[in-house]
């Protein structure tokens, strides 16, 4: 999904809540708008999903790392589930790591094992920890994990930014919060401008997009049993590693 650029959305919003949209009269103007259309873009990108922003990112493990820095665009609060590459199956890794866990290898005394099995998010160095710790193993396998969210918004100061969100959503949702603020009385009729304009965009979301299982197997069976067939790990096939862990 493309973003458009600052200045346009600047001159756009100028447009919606009846300012000049000569620039150079708007110079006195730019900073109040620019937070507001920040501000807009984050409110709704809380509040609403954007499947369209969801975005896969991987990082290589190292021999002895324990703490990993996350994507410039995948913050941890946007992170929905994390895998860890073994051989050429994706293991989702569990989250929380504490005492129970340095028990059994105390990260603190530079224990190191292979498969890593949990993650955690390190408030104190803002980073990304592993457990166990990765060691050389997981090195020369060529191991990763790989991070999967939602595209963490881009705060936008520079006239050339892109937005992260749909423009059209954040001017008018921006606008209705202007006009609100100065009692415009258009600001109902642009309020019901932007629900509509969100509940399109909805739509267009959702609309066509047929997830379909997986389908293994030699090809037996009536066609329908093929296509919705969905593998079950430790059924169907077990990957190298999958049940490995501490002490196994």
């Amino acid at each position: 999904m493309a973003g458009k650029q600052l200045r346009d959305m600047l001159t756009d919003l100028r447009a919606e809540v009846g300012h000049s949209t000569n620039v150079a009269h708007g110079i006195n103007d730019r900073e109040t708008l620019l937070y507001y259309l920040n501000r807009t873009q984050i409110q709704l990108y809380q509040d609403y999903d954007w499947p369209q922003l969801m975005v896969d990112r991987d990082i290589d493990l190292a021999d002895g790392q324990r703490y990993y820095t996350y994507p410039t665009d995948l913050a941890f609060d946007d992170i929905t589930s994390i895998h860890v590459l073994i051989g050429s199956f994706y293991r989702e890794l569990g989250y929380g790591i504490g005492a129970p866990e340095l028990t059994l290898l105390n990260s603190d005394l530079g224990a190191k094992q292979w498969p890593t099995l949990k993650w955690m998010h390190n408030a104190d160095q803002n980073m990304l920890e592993l457990w166990p710790i990765p060691d050389q193993s997981a090195v020369e396998a060529g191991a990763l994990i790989r991070l999967r969210g939602t595209k963490t918004v881009t705060k936008m100061v520079s006239d050339d930014d892109l937005s992260t969100l749909p423009d059209n959503l954040i001017v008018l949702f921006a606008a209705v919060e202007i006009l609100q603020r100065d009692d415009a009385k258009d600001a109902s009729m642009k309020l019901n401008k932007a629900n509509e304009a969100m509940r399109r965009h909805r739509v267009r979301q959702f609309s066509h997009k047929n997830v379909r299982a997986m389908a293994i197997g030699s090809g037996g069976g009536d066609a329908q049993s093929r296509q919705t067939h969905i593998p079950a790990i430790g059924l169907d096939y077990v990957p190298p590693g999958y049940n490995s862990g501490p002490g196994t």
